[in-house]
């Protein structure tokens, strides 16, 4: 309320432009985002920690079967891929899918990993 008192003054003539000082009021002295979180670890197990959550997000493409985790008798075989390497030699894509994703004869009109049916 003060610093508007302060511009009322100055627009009327009482006060100099170089005392008006308008400042917003800080509620809080941390940034607005820093919160609390759990202590550090040290640098081997947060190493061992990064590597355990990066091996839990990675997706199932791991060929190792663990004793009990075998497939179902009746589950699909896995397809081999088309191509190794991250280029796919047909398209050029990189990064893309191992295999086409629409088998041909689906029907999907399929040219060079892009399908146009609509």
């Amino acid at each position: 309320m003060q610093a508007f008192a302060c511009l009322r003054k100055a627009l009327q003539g009482n006060i100099s432009y170089r005392r008006l000082h308008i400042y917003a009021p800080r509620y809080s002295s941390r940034p607005p985002y820093a919160r609390p979180g759990p202590p550090p670890l040290p640098k081997e197990e947060q190493k061992e920690f990064e590597e355990l959550v990066r091996n839990a997000q990675t997706p199932a493409a791991s060929t190792q079967v663990k004793e009990g985790e075998e497939l179902h008798p009746d589950a699909r075989k896995p397809l081999a891929p088309e191509f190794t390497g991250e280029v796919n030699p047909v398209t050029g894509e990189r990064g893309g899918p191992k295999r086409e994703p629409v088998p041909k004869g689906r029907n999907d009109w399929s040219y060079g990993g892009r399908v146009t049916d609509f």
